[in-house]
């Protein structure tokens, strides 16, 4: 299997053609106690244009760990697989704890990014204590109902089944230490030191990280761009795969001219 230089151990999912040099690349960090699995629906459409590489952060999908409780943790994590790396130069997204994750490398790492693209996240990620507690005392009710967050009212039931099975594949312990790191992020003070390009990414009816948190980000970011999917919730991704990735293959294409 090809690694692209990252770790042996660092679990990913790419797009069918790989890594080619001819074209621009997107890395993708998945949000709390989800995997690389989130982004299917981009990793298979958009490997027509751009080279599509989603990692599994530690505990999460195929890699190994037991999970970290900062964002400051995980980006280190990040920064480091990233700088073993054999490509150049790339785009960086994240959905919600990715993005989060996203702002964190942006702010402080001296990885070659060309753009940012922020999912369904913002400045600062505070999480309700009926969440945190609950995931401790009564895990398997509350993950039901972080997805009935998630998702708008009149979502296919299907879709939400696959969520919450997804969320189950990571030990609660790791879900715990990811809510945890959400709740302490903060980066209100500096997000407006940010230079980068940055495509800002929000669903319409996001209950987890509200229109309003990307609005805040899109007026702090000089040079961002927000995009308000319509009808769409938190995992905006899978809800509205198309309307996502025309927006992300047109920022990561002109960005790259």
């Amino acid at each position: 299997m090809n690694h692209y230089g990252l770790p042996a151990d660092t679990g990913y999912r790419s797009g069918e053609k790989g890594i080619l040099p001819e074209r621009p690349t997107l890395i993708l960090l998945h949000g709390a106690g989800s995997s690389s699995q989130t982004f299917l629906h981009q990793v298979r459409a958009l490997d027509r244009s751009l080279n599509i590489l989603a990692l599994d952060l530690p505990g999460h999908g195929n890699t190994p760990g037991p999970g970290l409780d900062t964002i400051s943790a995980y980006a280190h994590w990040v920064e480091q697989a990233l700088s073993l790396s054999t490509i150049p130069s790339f785009f960086l997204g994240g959905h919600s704890m990715g993005g989060a994750i996203c702002q964190e490398l942006a702010w402080r790492s001296s990885l070659p990014l060309k753009g940012l693209i922020l999912i369904s996240t913002g400045e600062e990620l505070n999480v309700s204590p009926k969440i945190l507690e609950g995931l401790l005392t009564e895990p398997d009710q509350t993950l039901m109902l972080i997805n009935q967050w998630c998702f708008p009212k009149d979502t296919d039931p299907l879709l939400i089944q696959q969520s919450v099975a997804l969320l189950k594949q990571t030990p609660i312990p790791v879900i715990v230490n990811d809510f945890i790191a959400c709740n302490r992020f903060d980066r209100s003070e500096n997000i407006s030191t940010l230079t980068l390009p940055a495509l800002i990414i929000v669903g319409e009816e996001d209950k987890m990280t509200p229109p309003a948190f990307s609005q805040s980000l899109n007026k702090k970011i000089f040079s961002s761009r927000l995009v308000v999917v319509p009808g769409a919730g938190h995992l905006v991704m899978l809800e509205k795969p198309r309307e996502v990735n025309q927006a992300i293959e047109a920022f990561v294409i002109e960005r790259s001219k």
